[in-house]
């Protein structure tokens, strides 16, 4: 055997992948800790997730008719437009 040969780098190889999965992992924990403060939580979103949760999710007829009767149509227009005005307004800025 040359005694010029070097043994193959695995060590090193598998420290240079430890280090990205390491980047890796720190930048996705950054930017869910960057989101995390970007969300709205508001008192009206937490009463929306509760109309939302109390919803049934029966097949029968009478259940899906009282879900759809607790809100019309037009409420859920005016919230619709309502919340992408903020969007557009928030996406300005």
């Amino acid at each position: 055997m040359d005694s010029t040969q070097k043994p193959p780098a695995t060590s090193q190889t598998s420290w240079v992948a430890l280090g990205v999965l390491l980047l890796v992992v720190l930048a996705v924990g950054a930017g869910a800790f960057y989101l995390k403060g970007m969300l709205p939580a508001t008192e009206q979103d937490a009463d929306t997730v509760q109309a939302l949760e109390t919803q049934s999710d029966s097949t029968a007829p009478e259940e899906i008719e009282a879900d759809l009767s607790a809100e019309s149509p037009d409420e859920f227009d005016q919230e619709f437009d309502a919340a992408f005005a903020e969007l557009e307004a928030s996406l300005a800025e």
